[in-house]
């Protein structure tokens, strides 16, 4: 019973990082490449402007920075955790 509880918990918390990963999720095109070199340490103040355009295009073409990944995994997680916590319930 408790692993029912448990696995219904894990459903709701992947479903709310579902929601707040959809929420926060942009494309990585409209994400200035300042915002992604501050989040690795990285320091802008020397390279060009044209060469951030450059390594921008470069992530978004790789999709670095998105979280449209990380909605799908989510998604994915919190209906595995639900059938398996609605499974343990009903069997």
């Amino acid at each position: 019973m408790t692993s029912t509880w448990l696995l219904l918990a894990a459903a709701v918390l992947f479903g709310f990082l579902a929601y707040d990963a959809a929420r926060l999720s942009s494309s990585a095109r409209n994400v200035p490449y300042a915002l992604d070199a501050k989040a690795w340490g990285e320091d802008v103040a020397h390279v060009s402007l044209a060469e951030q355009e450059q390594r921008k295009r470069y992530h978004a073409h790789r999709g670095l920075g998105d979280l449209g990944q990380s909605v799908w995994l989510f998604v994915v997680l919190c209906v595995g955790s639900l059938a398996g916590g609605v499974c343990t319930l009903v069997l």
